[in-house]
């Protein structure tokens, strides 16, 4: 089983979080890998008489993984957490 899900990627030292497509697939409802690259829609002629209904369908399903928790691409399958958020609710939580 498969379907595409959010990934954030950290670049430049971590300071920079970089969000995807990919491609995550399960076994037993647990995600056990990804695609290496970020995914993109694509039709091919040989795969469907209608490119366009099939670069819709891609959408819908890529357009799925904005309801899903966002994975983190170095700490695979963990979701991803926004540090800089999580410090500024820990700051504002002291300043209360």
């Amino acid at each position: 089983m498969w379907n595409y899900r959010i990934l954030a990627k950290r670049i430049l030292n971590e300071s920079d979080v970089e969000f995807g497509l990919y491609e995550v697939f399960y076994n037993n409802d647990i995600p056990t890998s990804y695609t290496e690259n970020s995914m993109k829609p694509l039709s091919f002629e040989k795969e469907s008489d209608e490119p366009t209904e099939s670069i819709k369908w891609i959408l819908e399903k890529m357009k799925l993984a904005c309801d899903k928790p966002i994975l983190d691409y170095d700490n695979f399958p963990k979701e991803y957490h926004n540090l800089k958020k999580e410090r500024k609710r820990k700051i504002k939580k002291i300043n209360k």
